[in-house]
């Protein structure tokens, strides 16, 4: 039983969802995304680190993106791990969500699971649907928190209500070891967060 959960654990982790870019009301920004999403990522990192340079949080975290997946440059996490967290400790949604992926893997970061909670519930606070559905697995695995199927699955719904479609199977799992009273226990935690976070984040 004990080997049936942990490779259930180590599967579920397998797919944290990372590296989202940010999106920012700076042109100059968006303008490194327009470059990212031509293939031009070496164009996209001159830009985020002027912007960075400046302060830019979403510059940061895109920097951090680029970084953790070796786009125009080599993979580097720990280099990823320190743009993440400028721009998480700014209060950036999806740098939030990211640096928590990299505390709950272990990547550029001592792994520590609830480091990985603490940034995901603040991602997931405003509206990241990334942060919302690696906080459901972090419940739905028992890592950093105690496992609580009901908790997981309310993150599972805001999740997927934010458009996280990966959340749709995760819930359905989920729900198959509810009961109908504790699936509209999980409804009624997912209705009581949405009405304590702010508009869903953009991401691309």
């Amino acid at each position: 039983m004990k080997v049936l959960l942990l490779l259930r654990t180590l599967s579920v982790l397998a797919i944290l969802l990372t590296g989202s870019f940010s999106w920012s009301d700076d042109s100059r920004v968006d303008a490194g995304l327009a470059a990212a999403d031509a293939g031009n990522f070496e164009k996209a990192r001159q830009i985020w680190l002027a912007e960075a340079a400046k302060g830019s949080p979403s510059a940061q975290n895109n920097l951090g993106v680029l970084y953790a997946k070796g786009q125009g440059v080599p993979r580097d996490y720990r280099e990823a791990a320190k743009w993440f967290r400028l721009a998480a400790e700014q209060g950036d949604p999806a740098a939030q969500s990211n640096l928590g992926i990299f505390y709950a893997k272990g990547q550029g970061v001592p792994q520590d699971d609830q480091q990985a909670v603490k940034w995901f519930l603040l991602g997931a606070r405003q509206g990241d649907a990334n942060a919302q559905f690696n906080l459901g697995i972090m419940y739905d695995v028992g890592r950093g928190v105690a496992q609580n199927d009901i908790v997981a699955a309310a993150w599972y719904l805001l999740a997927l209500e934010n458009g996280e479609r990966v959340a749709q199977r995760h819930l359905a799992d989920v729900q198959q070891h509810l009961t109908a009273v504790e699936i509209e226990m999980a409804r009624q935690i997912a209705e009581q967060r949405r009405g304590e976070i702010g508009e869903p984040s953009r991401q691309d």
